[in-house]
């Protein structure tokens, strides 16, 4: 079943401020106004009026020339085309009235000088040049600055599409660089003290115990302590993932969209206005007034209507515009016979130019809203990738956090445990043996092999066990009761496994340490597809009005995705989300 890409509604505000912003005298509105301009003055005056095709061409590039002039001057002074201008309505209507009105008497006073433009044409110009500027520009204007738009967020998508690519392939070779250099860093301080140690195993073993100790102290627990803490390796990812944070994706083309949606009722009225009016000047020379307000009030609720209609039509590309188009005949045809209720009739040839005037006017209309339909698409699926970034972040934080953890933790624990217990062992004997050096070059060598090994990584479920047993007969903890499925999403990695006992086990000593809690409930869940929702409730002191960050809460900001911790209804509550 094809996907439906729904169309946001055209908002007024933003079209008036886009028709009196800074694309509206700009280049490409001038090239595309000069065809229409040439064209409307070819197209209803030589099969009406007398004179040529030439002639009237050359009054059409008179009127262009004038016209665009006046439009240049006002974008010389007071309505620059540059980009971020705020808009300025009433300076741009002056501008297309002044520019209009200069067009309608340049073209006037030419057609006279060639002898064929009659005096009764010189109301009619006036008239018609203002509205014809104001609603061609305008239209132009709000057109452009749509697709300028568009283009723009295409362009800003492939670019953050790209980032976002990057970094995807990138993470995993990142976080394996960031665990080399680590591993290296360790081993480079610790291979010449191991050396050193195994070459005076023969020594005296008072001596070799006091060496062993040392190396503990000036050495294992520096490192350990050092590696725990941020490096630059942490901080290029951090750069690097907050650089894609905004990443983005680029357009589809729509498969179904609204048939309704394409059709603007407001848009394609304003625009008739600035045609139509004029056309009555000529058409309805007693009745222009009354022609303009019914025929304008036709065309709106016509278009109307057929927007009500077809609204919940989801149909392909193809058939939403053979409606549009259908759209517009429909309301041509009603249009004419609203006004001819009163009195009013046109000629074939009149009809004609006033159908294929709203066939052009839809089609603009309708690529409009096309191009919005695609960057509303485009914009929710942004908001998808922003969210699916969000998480990848958190995972690498937290990968990063876990790589450094476990190697401090390795030499904070096994390393440093293995040298004090040799140091212990060796300060006991007289004369060592081949065996007791064997076994003090064995617990050496098996504590640094832990250093590139993965094995042995603590389970969640495991360490809900354990925090339970070291609590027991101090504070009563409840565990949470975990479906199978849940246990095995969770396990299944071992990064969040990790972080979400990091979570619980801070989360449950700061309740006893600071809260003085006795007892402590623990809630896990998923709470989205690919966030795991974790809630510890204790029944401790409630926090203070201030609460000072401290090691826990840097410890929270690497492993949890979100985070947050409040008095609720008498107990204390920490909330955390682990990217899963």
């Amino acid at each position: 079943m094809s996907e439906k890409f729904l169309t946001p509604k055209t908002s007024l505000r933003e079209a008036i401020n886009n028709a009196s912003g800074p694309v509206a005298l700009s280049n490409r509105v001038l090239w595309q106004f000069a065809p229409l301009s040439i064209l409307l003055v070819l197209i209803s005056n030589p099969s009406r009026l007398q004179g040529s095709y030439l002639e009237w061409s050359l009054i059409a590039l008179v009127g262009l020339a004038t016209t665009v002039a006046v439009l240049l001057l006002f974008r010389a002074t007071v309505l620059p085309s540059t980009p971020g201008r705020e808009p300025r309505r009433l300076l741009s209507s002056i501008a297309y009235l002044i520019a209009g009105v200069v067009r309608g008497a340049s073209v006037y006073l030419t057609g006279a000088a060639l002898g064929i433009m009659p005096p009764s044409e010189f109301i009619y110009r006036l008239v018609g040049g203002p509205l014809f500027v104001y609603g061609a520009i305008s239209m132009l204007a709000i057109f452009n600055a749509s697709r300028i738009r568009h283009e723009k967020t295409l362009a800003e998508l492939e670019v953050e599409k790209a980032e976002l690519d990057e970094l995807r392939g990138g993470i995993r070779e990142r976080i394996r660089l960031q665990r080399a250099d680590l591993l290296k860093r360790v081993q480079g301080v610790l291979a010449p003290v191991v050396d050193e140690v195994k070459s005076q195993l023969q020594s005296s073993p008072s001596e070799l115990s006091n060496r062993l100790r040392d190396v503990v102290e000036t050495v294992v627990r520096p490192l350990s302590h050092d590696i725990g803490k941020s490096s630059k390796v942490d901080d290029e990812v951090n750069v690097i993932s907050n650089r894609a944070a905004l990443a983005k994706t680029k357009s589809r083309f729509p498969t179904k969209i609204s048939a309704g949606a394409m059709i603007v009722p407001e848009l394609t009225t304003f625009a008739t206005a600035s045609i139509s009016v004029t056309a009555n000047v000529i058409y309805f020379p007693d009745s222009v007034l009354l022609g303009s307000i019914v025929s304008l009030i036709a065309v709106f609720f016509g278009y109307k209507i057929m927007q009500r209609l077809f609204i919940n039509l989801w149909v392909n590309f193809v058939f939403a515009l053979l409606i549009s188009i259908g759209a517009a005949v429909s309301v041509s045809f009603i249009t004419v016979y609203v006004i001819s209720i009163i009195g009013l009739h046109l000629t074939v040839s009149a009809l004609l130019q006033f159908i294929a005037g709203q066939i052009v006017l839809t089609l603009i209309t309708f690529y409009m809203q096309f191009l919005r339909t695609q960057r509303r698409d485009a914009e929710l699926e942004m908001t998808r990738v922003v969210s699916d970034l969000a998480i990848l972040n958190s995972q690498l934080r937290q990968e990063v956090w876990l790589n450094r953890r476990r190697i401090a933790s390795i030499l904070h624990g096994s390393v440093q445990a293995a040298l004090y217990a040799s140091a212990i062992r060796l300060a006991k004997l007289e004369a060592p043996t081949a065996q007791d050096i064997d076994a003090v070059q064995s617990d050496i060598a098996a504590a640094i092999s832990k250093l590139e090994s993965t094995d042995g990584a603590e389970t969640f479920v495991g360490v809900l066990d354990q925090i339970r047993d070291v609590w027991e007969g101090a504070v009563e903890v409840q565990l949470p009761v975990l479906s199978a499925e849940l246990v095995s999403q969770i396990e299944a990695n071992p990064v969040t496994s990790a972080c979400a006992a990091e979570v619980v086990r801070e989360a449950v000593s700061n309740a006893v340490k600071h809260g003085k809690a006795e007892h402590v409930v623990i809630e896990v869940e998923k709470t989205g597809p690919h966030l795991l929702g974790i809630t510890v409730s204790n029944d401790g002191q409630p926090l203070p009005a201030e609460v000072e960050a401290g090691y826990g809460s840097t410890i929270m900001d690497e492993v949890a995705f979100s985070w947050q911790l409040e008095n609720r209804g008498g107990f204390t509550v920490l909330g955390a989300a682990i990217a899963i």
